[in-house]
């Protein structure tokens, strides 16, 4: 059986090894993004920590502004351009690069507004990690698009060592200020899209690299389709302590950026899961295929979770002390709550994919806004009076929103499709 770009469906055990190797590349990137936090809190303490969280934070909105769908578009257009790779590889990043700069040009004359002026500094070095982060994301994108999900999985195990790696330089270094922090992670990162870059060419040869301006429009069409769901997901996802930033101490913004680490580990499942089941479901040759391909990923989602989540809230009490330092205890109220919005927030993302992947590239969005109306509305009402603990319980509720916007969104397509 085929699908209707004439690829070959992926029989069952091949399957299972597609979920199980993206499975272990999560647990990779899980485990370096926790070092990497543990390395960063113990590094530079509570409020060193809240100013990493808040420079991070606003350029990762920053750069999500400027990738209007084209990183959705290249894993759709990796999928269904089979022998044409090259040329969305070529027109993917002479565009997003190109925005890249743009986007840094015009933060660059108020970042002392967003930032203060103690940041300012490094806040402007790191803006310069969303054109490395572009050209490793659409490489990936394009690789799960087809399926490659070795190479997909490698650059992502690259992209995350790179912060770990930098974190370990600069304590070896005694590097225990944000900006020589920032300097090591820029430095690192040029080192970690190199190395993707190197790793690409081996389904993306360089030469085959070309601008196609019919591709770009494609691109641009379909991009701009998933654009807002793009935003409100990554809005939803680090408003809060973009928000936090603006609203409460470094101090507070620290405690909650490790209680969203140790929260952060549920999520590295998810991914799994909603990066293996966009190409099944773009590939699908039926529309009862594609719902099975979910259900199987929901049933998959909620075995692996649930009894995660559990087990880690049980062990908060004890694990954020013995392991970000004593001065971290405050963060362990919202990490119970953020563990309930890990499971939803995973959720979310596997639903996202599954309708991108199934040809409604905007729906997401109407789900990501409702969350981020009530993240934005809430957030400024609840943090005065409940603090952090609040801001825990603001995200609980949006991703819940959004998964029920999702959901009805999932089984209105498919209904009607049927019908």
């Amino acid at each position: 059986m085929t699908t209707s770009c004439q690829e070959p469906v992926l029989e069952a055990p091949t399957r299972n090894w597609a979920v199980a190797q993206t499975l272990a590349s999560n647990a990779a990137t899980m485990a370096l993004g926790a070092a990497g936090s543990v390395l960063a809190a113990r590094l530079l303490g509570p409020n060193g920590r809240g100013q990493l969280a808040a420079i991070v934070a606003w350029v990762g909105l920053a750069a999500a502004l400027g990738d209007i769908g084209i990183s959705q578009a290249c894993a759709y257009y990796g999928a269904k351009s089979r022998s044409r790779e090259g040329t969305v590889a070529g027109t993917s990043l002479a565009m997003g690069v190109g925005i890249s700069f743009v986007v840094i040009l015009g933060i660059l004359p108020i970042r002392s507004r967003l930032f203060g002026d103690g940041l300012a500094g490094p806040a402007s070095l790191y803006l310069f990690t969303i054109p490395l982060g572009v050209i490793a994301t659409y490489l990936a994108a394009i690789l799960q698009g087809m399926s490659q999900l070795g190479s997909f999985n490698a650059i992502r195990v690259v992209q995350a060592s790179a912060y770990t790696l930098a974190l370990v330089i600069a304590m070896s270094l005694g590097w225990a200020h944000v900006g020589t922090v920032v300097v090591a992670i820029v430095l690192c990162q040029c080192f970690a899209t190199a190395i993707s870059v190197r790793i690409a060419s081996r389904f993306l040869p360089f030469e085959g690299w070309r601008l196609d301006k019919t591709t770009a429009r494609g691109m641009l069409a379909y991009g701009g389709r998933t654009y807002a769901g793009n935003l409100f997901w990554l809005m939803n996802g680090r408003l809060d302590q973009a928000l936090l930033s603006l609203f409460a101490p470094m101090r507070e913004l620290g405690m909650y950026a490790v209680a969203v680490s140790y929260s952060g580990i549920l999520f590295g499942l998810s991914g799994a899961l909603a990066s293996v089941v966009f190409p099944r479901v773009a590939g699908a040759a039926t529309v009862a295929a594609g719902r099975r391909e979910l259900h199987n990923t929901l049933r998959g989602l909620a075995l692996l979770t649930l009894p995660l989540a559990a087990i880690m809230a049980l062990g908060v009490r004890w694990v954020i002390p013995a392991v970000f330092g004593s001065a971290f205890d405050a963060a362990r109220r919202p990490a119970y709550i953020l563990l309930a919005g890990g499971v939803l927030l995973g959720l979310n993302y596997v639903l996202s994919n599954a309708l991108r992947a199934s040809g409604r590239p905007g729906a997401p969005a109407f789900g990501e806004a409702a969350g981020m109306v009530v993240t934005v509305s809430a957030l400024p009402i609840v943090l005065p009076r409940w603090g952090i603990t609040g801001a825990a319980w603001v995200s609980v509720f949006s991703y819940a929103l959004t998964t029920i916007v999702l959901w009805a969104l999932w089984n209105r397509k498919n209904v009607s499709m049927q019908g």
